[in-house]
């Protein structure tokens, strides 16, 4: 499978098939018993400096730190990206920016609406302007209205030029 770059692949399955194993496997959280996974026709393991800085990842569950502002969970993200300081205070506000949450920078993240905590997630795994965004399951539980705002929200960052992968 090869996956263009700018656009939206989006990988289906049911329950217990694999999809998530798969995106830890192409983040190199897991190594690969069989088979090869390349990163712009390198293997995988031999690019994770280069993987780190150009794959944003969110997972199917919750990886901010609740007791966090808003603010301090994307800076923090962003120190873990590479990015330098003067870079961390640009990059969070233009996360915050994009995903609507300058208003929520600085409320505690946990008591943050569920809708809320995915823009949270997001923007935690867009900090770094990845060119490829690795999203697990990111409208699960949430209602129909917030499912439409989140798939928009990923929508954008594509028509930035974002490759997404998403569950």
């Amino acid at each position: 499978l090869i996956i263009p770059e700018g656009q939206i692949l989006g990988i289906v399955g049911v329950n217990g098939s694999g999809k998530t194993t798969l995106l830890k496997l192409m983040i190199g959280y897991f190594n690969q018993d069989q088979g090869h996974i390349l990163y712009k026709g390198q293997h995988i393991k031999n690019v994770r400096n280069q993987l780190k800085r150009e794959i944003g990842f969110s997972a199917q569950e919750s990886s901010f730190y609740p007791k966090l502002t808003v603010e301090e969970n994307v800076s923090y993200f962003g120190s873990l990206y590479g990015l330098g300081s003067h870079e961390i205070v640009e990059h969070t506000e233009r996360a915050l920016a994009f995903l609507d949450l300058l208003p929520f920078r600085h409320q505690i993240s946990s008591e943050l609406s569920g809708g809320m905590q995915r823009r949270l997630e997001m923007a935690c795994s867009i900090v770094h302007d990845p060119k490829l965004l690795i999203l697990d399951e990111p409208t699960e539980d949430l209602d129909p209205v917030l499912r439409r705002d989140i798939l928009r929200l990923i929508k954008r960052l594509n028509k930035l030029g974002t490759t997404v992968v998403i569950t």
